[in-house]
Parts: structure tokens; C-alpha cells; sequence
């Protein structure tokens, strides 16, 4: 009997607490915080999604190296276990690139990062074979997020890269059906481009990955995410970028939407994953786009119309009322 919907939660995110990011050499309090998932979780309580909700399955970590390079596996088990003795306050932050494998002063690791941040990965995978037994969507709302997480590094509070986890389950494992994804696409709908998964599938004619964000001049990363970034070798085509101006609201981001569909839809993925960040929603600290609780109601509409299955994973958006106002949005779309 096919799977109904779910959304994967744990309560295990509380645990990943970084303290600060370092930003123009100031330490600032940092904003990737469990109230983040909590805002979303108090919203479905009481909700009619309540009974969807679940816990994440257990997959072993050598799964990451599906995406990652081993070095890079192995790299954030030894420096997890230097924190304590090294770091700042038991945080490690990078030195210099790309010897330290990471973008930014923004991802630390700790003595417990990499365990909780393959419990994420975890959620996301569990969202992925409730699909494949059935149903036709998942919600993964762990944290930390990991759209940022490229082959070999880690950054934009990233660590391991759930949506490229997702599709390679698809491409790897067989369905209900007995049968594996010949090709996924990746709809990329944070503010911020997601690096990190076009850097794994860049050259892969299996995985198309479309993204709209802000324009790398003022939204990070600010060296990923150009319009003519296409794909390279095999994958040649199969990269799609939406760089948006600053003030973006829902008119323009409804075009781009139609046009990253439309390439979707010419592809034709046998399975959609969503990486869905709220920090679209008008007045997010790191945002500059003016989207509204209605506005992911239409993307949750668009989402269920493209006809495929999906799992939709949680990206970024820091603002808790928002992210939970636009997450109940994006859920009625879906119903």
C-alpha cells in the first residue's frame, strides 16, 4: 500500500546550537537557532498536518560519501574531535582556504556537529524513502540545513548537501516499483544559491538543478550563481540560474518560476526534489526579496501540478514567525 505524506521531524536539532559567525571581524550571535524548526513545528501542532509528522530513519554516514569526497568526510570527523582542544570556546573555524574546507567564518564544528548534522541528513533521506515507498511528497524540516555543503566543503552554516543525498538515493535505490530514477531535478527556491549542489552535479546529465536567488553581488555566496553557469562536459545544459535584483517580489519570482518549470518540465525528471529556504519571505535578515505567507501557496500549487514526486527539504529563512507562516502556506499549495 503506497505511503501517505509526511513531515520529518526531530527534536535532536535542538542539540546543534553554534554560538557565533564571525562577520567583518565582528562575533556575532549566530542566527542558524533551533527556534528556526521549533516556530514550524509549534505551527503544525493542533494543525490538520499534525498526524503527518514523524521520526527520521537511522542511514550510515559513509552514504555521504555518495556526494562528498571521503577527504572531506574524514576532515569534518578529525576537526569535530579537534574543537574541544583548538577551537574557540570548543567552535573550530576555518583558517585559510582551501586547505580548512570551508567558505566562510559562519560554520563552525564542534565536538558534535558532524553527528547532528548527519541526523539532519537523516531526516532528509527518511523524507526521500517515504517517496519511494509511494507517496507523493515529504517534508524534511531538519537543521542545520545543507545546499551550501559542496563536494569537499563546507559553508553558509552547511555541512552535509540533503537535497544531493535525496537525488542520489533516487538514482542509487529502487522504488516501490523495483525500478531507480533515470534522471531527478532540483529546484533550488532559497534566496541564496546553492553552490553546493550545483558543484556535485555540475557535470551530470542525470540531475538538473535549477535555482532562483539574489543576485550574487549582494546575496551569498558572491562567486556562485551566474546566469551563465550552465553545466560543464555531460552536463552541459543541465544547470539553470535565476540571479534576481534586490526588491524581487512575487510578480518577477512568478516568471522565473514559470521558466525554471518549463526547463524542468523539458528534462523530465522522473522525481522533484525542492530545496525550500524562506528567507524569500520580505523582512529576513539575510533576504531582500518581497514574497508573503500567499505567495508559497502558489508555489505549493505550482509544486503539485508539475505531477511528480517530491521531497521538499528546509533551507534557510531566520525569521521564525516567517518561516512558519510560510510553511503552512506552502503546505496548503500542496494539499
Amino acid at each position: 500500500m503506497p505511503e501517505t505524506t509526511a513531515i520529518i521531524y526531530s527534536p535532536r536539532h535542538r542539540e546543534h546550537q553554534p554560538r557565533i559567525e564571525v562577520l567583518y571581524g565582528r562575533h556575532t550571535p549566530h542566527p542558524e537557532r533551533p527556534e528556526r524548526v521549533e516556530a514550524i513545528r509549534l505551527a503544525i501542532a493542533g494543525s490538520r498536518w499534525e498526524h503527518t509528522v514523524r521520526g527520521p530513519s537511522s542511514f550510515p554516514i559513509v552514504i555521504a560519501t555518495s556526494v562528498h569526497e571521503p577527504a572531506y568526510v574524514a576532515f569534518l570527523h578529525e576537526h569535530a574531535d579537534l574543537a574541544a582542544e583548538e577551537g574557540l570556546d570548543g567552535e573550530w573555524f576555518p583558517y585559510t582556504w582551501p586547505r580548512d574546507r570551508g567558505l566562510d567564518l559562519g560554520t563552525p564544528i564542534s565536538k558534535h556537529t558532524v553527528d547532528l548534522a548527519w541526523h539532519s541528513a537523516e531526516c532528509a533521506l527518511t523524507a526521500a524513502k517515504v517517496v519511494r515507498d509511494g507517496a507523493p511528497w515529504s517534508f524534511s524540516i531538519g537543521r542545520p540545513p545543507g545546499h551550501h555543503a559542496s563536494v569537499g566543503a563546507h559553508g553558509g552554516y552547511c555541512y552535509f548537501n540533503h537535497a544531493a543525498l535525496v537525488a542520489q538515493s533516487f538514482l542509487d535505490a529502487p522504488s516501490m516499483t523495483g525500478r531507480t530514477a533515470d534522471r531527478v531535478a532540483i529546484l533550488d527556491l532559497d534566496i541564496h544559491h546553492g553552490n553546493g549542489t550545483q558543484d556535485i552535479f555540475y557535470a551530470s546529465d542525470r540531475v538538473f538543478y535549477a535555482s532562483i536567488h539574489g543576485e550574487p553581488d549582494w546575496a551569498y555566496p558572491p562567486h556562485s550563481g551566474f546566469a551563465g553557469e550552465t553545466g560543464t562536459r555531460a552536463g552541459s545544459g543541465a544547470n539553470y540560474n535565476q540571479p534576481l535584483p534586490i526588491g524581487t517580489g512575487w510578480r518577477e519570482y512568478s516568471h522565473a518560476l514559470d521558466r525554471a518549470f518549463d526547463r524542468m518540465a523539458q528534462f523530465d525528471p522522473s522525481h522533484l526534489v525542492v530545496s525550500q529556504g524562506f528567507d524569500t519571505f520580505s523582512g529576513d535578515r539575510w533576504g531582500g526579496f518581497e514574497l508573503h505567507a500567499p505567495d508559497y501557496a502558489r508555489i505549493g500549487e505550482r509544486l503539485r501540478t508539475f505531477g511528480r514526486p517530491i521531497v521538499i527539504i528546509l533551507e534557510g529563512g531566520y525569521e521564525p514567525a516567517n518561516i512558519a507562516a510560510g510553511t503552512m502556506s506552502l503546505l496548503d499549495g500542496l494539499a
